[in-house]
């Protein structure tokens, strides 16, 4: 992947005043809700620059994002975990990768919208439409990945992953995801959380929790002042018996690298390989769809990759 610099100055300057984005792993109530706090603003800034985004696409892209380095939480070792949408509205889905050490990536099936009308409110709702949510987890030492999945009820990501765990594993379990923008459209601050009640939790324990987290400014607009998860889940949860259990770094980053996608000019056709040596263009350039990389090849360089 290459790596991502921030191109505009100002911008740069206000997300170097910022914490650093990671992940809080906590418990509450006597251990018998989990949960996970993301901060993500850079992780956003940084999708949105490498996929060349809009303001709209940065919403769905970027609600899908912060959900995936929540979900990263429950996989271990080697294992990976896709998120993956496929709806009827302009954004079209999206596919969104997670590992166990927090790394994102991943795209949007639509990364230019047609719409009608500019909607009333930041909404992803008629931006997703109707369709269906999975989650697909690929684990070490297996061939076979564990998939589920489920109808999209509302378009809105955190409201649908909360369905999806509710038909799935039977777990009370809820979804906050929240970005805020500046007046230039740009990510001002992002963030998420995840509970979830445990089998041995107080049946109204996450119902108790989640009427004080919805009380509390949305999140986007929170990190954006400067808080520090630290700071935030103190003031969110000062009466719930706070666990913290671990914390670690959230980061967008893809493994591509040249070679890797050049072995898919290596695996074209007899056909299309001397078509690409006579016709080019010169050089050629590829596009790594799930972080936005681009990779250019010269003529001596695709004469060797096409022989």
């Amino acid at each position: 992947m290459n790596a991502v610099t921030i191109k505009d100055p100002e911008y740069k300057t206000y997300l170097d005043t910022l914490p650093s984005d990671g992940i809080n792993i906590f418990m509450l109530e006597q251990d018998s809700i989990r949960g996970a706090l993301v901060s993500g603003t850079r992780l956003l800034a940084a999708m949105s620059q490498n996929h060349g985004l809009g303001l709209l696409e940065t919403l769905v892209l970027g609600h899908a994002y912060l959900a995936a380095a929540l979900l990263s939480v429950t996989i271990k070792g080697e294992d990976r975990l896709v998120l993956r949408a496929e709806a009827d509205g302009p954004a079209k889905g999206f596919s969104v990768e997670c590992s166990a050490q927090s790394t994102i990536r991943g795209r949007l099936f639509c990364h230019d919208f047609e719409l009608p009308q500019l909607p009333d409110a930041l909404d992803t709702a008629p931006l997703l439409g109707q369709g269906f949510l999975s989650l697909t987890r690929h684990q070490a030492g297996r061939t076979e990945p564990v998939y589920g999945t489920v109808a999209l009820r509302s378009g809105r990501l955190a409201e649908d992953l909360a369905w999806y765990f509710h038909e799935s594993e039977q777990l009370p379990t809820s979804f906050t995801l929240g970005i805020q923008f500046d007046q230039a459209g740009r990510v001002a601050g992002a963030g998420g959380l995840y509970l979830q009640a445990l089998p041995q939790a107080d049946p109204e324990a996450l119902d108790r929790v989640e009427r004080l987290v919805y009380s509390m400014p949305q999140l986007g607009k929170s990190f954006s002042t400067g808080l520090s998860r630290m700071d935030l889940m103190l003031r969110m949860f000062p009466f719930f018996d706070l666990n913290m259990m671990a914390e670690r770094a959230v980061e967008f980053y893809c493994p591509c690298d040249k070679k890797r996608l050049g072995s898919f000019l290596s695996a074209l056709s007899a056909e299309e390989k001397a078509d690409v040596l006579v016709n080019g263009p010169f050089p050629l350039e590829i596009s790594c769809q799930n972080c936005g990389s681009v990779y250019s090849y010269d003529r001596s360089e695709l004469e060797l990759l096409c022989r």
